[in-house]
């Protein structure tokens, strides 16, 4: 996918995930008190709905500022970046890769902020049945749309000094980082790790 048409991901995931992530007040309360990734994956749709209400009728770059917050709460950017990345990140300097992780961290909070900026009565409910596998932990939602069957939207967690944080996200099975990888493969090619950093810069940039 070309990352200048602004797509890491495709166009029906975006609109899948913004559904679920704007609409997780109807998340059962007992979460938060139950499995900890199930009640991080609650926690940041709830916080995202807020700060979504707040900032109505503000541009994206407004948003951006708000979200960005958010983002380096409830994600764990550098293992991300590291996944989407891939071989790449071996050979990187760490300045290089803070660099990245910087980068993507402000581009995922522009994507928030681009896909996020309206509420229409979209419903999500997280599964509080988590399912292990390895050091992972995989939370299930359901998204259910006015008059469409529900979605299933699955969110990938790992534990980091105490606390889980969200790496992945799912839609019909497509890893959200696979997806990146194949993205950034050309850029990084092409213009290496300061290539990446300035696409991924000048596109949050683009955003209004």
């Amino acid at each position: 996918m070309d990352l200048g048409a602004y797509r890491i991901g495709s166009s029906m995931f975006r609109s899948v995930l913004g559904a679920a992530i704007l609409t997780c007040l109807s998340v059962a309360p007992a979460l938060a008190a139950g499995d900890p990734a199930a009640g991080r994956a609650e926690s940041f749709c709830s916080a995202l709905v807020d700060t979504v209400r707040q900032s109505k009728g503000q541009g994206a770059q407004a948003r951006i500022k708000k979200l960005q917050p958010l983002v380096e709460e409830s994600f764990n950017t550098r293992i991300m970046g590291q996944f989407a990345t891939g071989p790449a990140w071996d050979a990187m300097t760490e300045a290089e890769k803070s660099a990245v992780v910087a980068a993507l961290t402000r581009y995922s909070a522009g994507r928030l902020a681009q896909e996020f900026d309206s509420y229409s009565g979209q419903t999500c409910v997280v599964d509080p049945a988590v399912q292990t596998r390895g050091a992972d932990k995989l939370v299930k939602s359901r998204i259910a749309l006015p008059g469409e069957q529900p979605t299933a939207l699955n969110y990938r967690l790992r534990e980091y000094g105490g606390g889980w944080k969200i790496v992945d996200i799912y839609y019909e099975g497509v890893s959200q980082l696979a997806t990146q990888r194949a993205d950034f493969a050309g850029v990084l090619h092409s213009g290496g790790a300061a290539g990446l950093v300035k696409r991924l810069n000048d596109l949050t940039a683009s955003l209004r």
